[in-house]
């Protein structure tokens, strides 16, 4: 008898480190989180905290950014392989993309340090010549995965803006809430509707 193999479901895109951006407060959000995620059957956590693209231009100030979020990050890994060691816990950012141009070089940026990078657009609005940025962001070599389409504004009306997105490389995200109706009727409308064209390449918490 062979036993039979499934890929393990991984979720890559929240906010789990404690005390560094409008995640988590604390180490005890952070665990009750990890705790339902692992009651949900999620087997593989890749957590990412923000961080703006402009600090990949300041050398010390991007320091000093990943520098504040190691040492929760690494009270984090300790407490979850105490507590859920069958679960693996890696560590990414969402990166705000506030300038066009971002050096991704760094691999605490980067899903678990591979290629793929977990983006945003600023302040939940879609910015001019998205394309174009994706399109600089995947020649550099890295797999854009643009978080939540469904819920930037004016979305519903701009809708084949995601279509170019992908198109020019770029993966789509979209959040489990937005199905939940959890940010409102447009962005669970959007969610659809993406699903129904088969945009959606990944489902994240």
């Amino acid at each position: 008898m062979t036993s039979e193999l499934r890929p393990a479901v991984v979720d890559f895109h929240s906010h789990l480190v404690p005390g560094v951006d409008d995640g988590a407060r604390d180490m005890d959000e952070s665990l009750a989180a990890v705790g339902r995620m692992v009651e949900a059957g999620i087997e593989k956590i890749i957590t990412t905290p923000h961080a703006n693209a402009s600090l990949t231009h300041d050398p010390d100030g991007l320091r000093s950014w990943l520098d504040t979020v190691d040492e929760p990050w690494g009270n984090l890994t300790k407490q979850v392989r105490r507590l859920f060691p069958a679960l693996e816990l890696h560590r990414g950012h969402e990166v705000m993309l506030d300038v066009p141009d971002p050096d991704l070089s760094e691999p605490r940026l980067r899903l678990a340090g591979t290629s793929f990078v977990l983006v945003e657009w600023p302040r939940l609005q879609i910015p001019p010549r998205t394309t174009q940025v994706i399109q600089r962001i995947v020649a550099a070599g890295y797999h854009p995965i643009v978080a939540h389409p469904e819920r930037y504004a004016g979305m519903k009306r701009e809708f084949e803006y995601a279509g170019a997105w992908r198109d020019a490389g770029a993966y789509l995200q979209v959040n489990h809430g937005s199905f939940a109706g959890r940010y409102g009727a447009d962005a669970r409308e959007v969610a659809g509707q993406l699903l129904e064209r088969g945009w959606v390449d990944y489902l994240s918490s």
